[in-house]
């Protein structure tokens, strides 16, 4: 099986894999604080799984179409990052 971050990211595949981020955060919150720094940071920033409320932006889609779309580096490193954790945790592959 080809490993996950071969993979393209569109928007579909986003919010599969923000959703995930959010149920494993609420849940797991600890194996965050396993992987580094700066991919924990990358994680929050672009998935968006413990945003406040006033900071989460109206339209998931058009943060998504402004932020992140069209960067394949981004794109890569959020690959990356979400690969990380799933590591740590013992959580296997997003796929």
């Amino acid at each position: 099986m080809q490993h996950f971050t071969n993979y393209s990211m569109d928007y579909k595949r986003y919010l599969r894999i923000q959703w995930r981020l959010e149920w494993f955060y609420d849940f797991h919150p600890e194996s965050f604080d396993d992987i580094p720094p700066e991919q924990k940071k990358l994680l929050q920033e672009t998935f968006l799984y413990d945003a406040p409320d006033e900071g989460y932006p109206e339209s998931l889609r058009d943060f998504y179409d402004e932020k992140i779309s069209n960067n394949k580096t981004l794109h890569k490193e959020m690959l990356l990052a979400v690969d990380a954790l799933y590591k740590v945790a013992g959580a296997g592959g997003v796929g």
